[in-house]
């Protein structure tokens, strides 16, 4: 059986280029939520948390715009949560529900893609303000 991991490394490969945007929808699609997986199983990185909204929040927002209904609703689920294990689940939830749209609308792997998922980041939300909160560095 092929995994999740698998199927997004695949479609990453066939349609995210080495820098910058991708040039096809599905292909920006992937890169969001291959970046927001990324972030959390390397750097513990969560949407809407400390310096995840900086390293995730944009992707999350493209997706929401971009990717249907279903990753709306799992992005907004996943949205905030600290706890590590709930949101490894929410993580695999998105890329389930990023995989389902992508497989229900094949036309996005040659739909022209105009926009970066940097493009959706919000220059007063997106900040760690950890420190404000009176958390201090490990």
């Amino acid at each position: 059986m092929i995994t999740l991991e698998t199927r997004i490394s695949t479609l990453f490969d066939e349609l995210v280029p080495a820098s910058g945007k991708a040039d096809t929808v599905a292909g920006e699609i992937i890169r969001a939520v291959s970046r927001i997986s990324y972030r959390n199983s390397n750097d513990g990185d969560h949407v809407g948390v400390g310096y995840g909204k900086e390293t995730c929040n944009p992707a999350a927002r493209y997706l929401m715009e971009m990717a249907g209904r279903e990753v709306r609703e799992a992005v907004r689920n996943m949205w905030g949560i600290w706890d590590d294990d709930a949101y490894d689940k929410a993580v695999e939830t998105l890329a389930e529900k990023v995989l389902a749209y992508i497989d229900e609308h094949p036309e996005l792997k040659t739909t022209p893609n105009t926009e970066d998922m940097w493009d959706y980041i919000d220059r007063f939300e997106d900040r760690d303000d950890s420190e404000d909160d009176g958390e201090e560095d490990w």
